[in-house]
């Protein structure tokens, strides 16, 4: 793995909930693999920062990329999340600043248990959602997105040079809202089921 790829604004009602301008073409940003969080188990407290004000959730499909020759293919998936500070993030834009320091502290992207992926168009079927204390905050279906994967999959090879085992992280739907200290994050999607206490620190 050398970079875990994430798409901004890919759903359209994520966009508008920001107040942000609809893009026309994939917003990618990227991640470096120091600020993954790999679930071992169906629970975990994960630290987050307590620095850069509001904290929020971003519920994602991700999928992971395999090379066989000169080609990449998507052989993974799973459900994660790509955390970031929101008020920082605010802040940086408004000054027209670069806002990596929003989205790559330590463990900014966490994800659950990595399935096989034999069909894409079945995978973009299964309904996903995230609860924060047993309060239903998101909910999203990959077919909602406005690129889906293999276009993606076009595209970013056109921007950066991928390798075996990059992640991408294929954007978040409308819901995304803070988490507080010792909030318990639950994230389901299919067979995947796990859940996140947030520490910050």
């Amino acid at each position: 793995m050398d970079k875990l790829i994430c798409v901004g604004k890919n759903y359209l009602k994520h966009a508008q909930e920001l107040g942000d301008a609809v893009p026309e073409e994939p917003l990618y940003f990227l991640k470096p693999p120091s600020t993954l969080f790999e679930m071992k188990d169906d629970y975990a407290e994960v630290e987050w920062p307590e620095h850069g004000g509001e904290l929020h959730h971003e519920l994602e499909l991700v999928l992971r990329l395999s090379q066989h020759g000169s080609q990449f293919y998507f052989t993974h998936y799973t459900f994660g999340l790509d955390m970031t500070l929101r008020d920082l993030q605010g802040r940086l834009k408004k000054a027209g600043q670069p806002w990596e320091k929003a989205k790559t502290f330590q463990n900014a992207c966490v994800v659950g248990p990595w399935r096989p992926l034999s069909n894409l168009e079945i995978v973009l079927d299964i309904p996903f959602a995230l609860a924060v204390d047993g309060i239903a905050r998101q909910t999203g279906h990959g077919r909602d997105m406005r690129w889906k994967p293999d276009e993606l999959l076009k595209d970013v090879a056109r921007w950066f040079p991928l390798r075996d085992g990059d992640l991408l992280f294929t954007g978040t739907p409308e819901g995304v809202g803070p988490v507080k200290n010792g909030e318990i994050l639950e994230i389901r999607g299919g067979d995947i089921h796990y859940k996140v206490k947030c520490r910050r620190a």
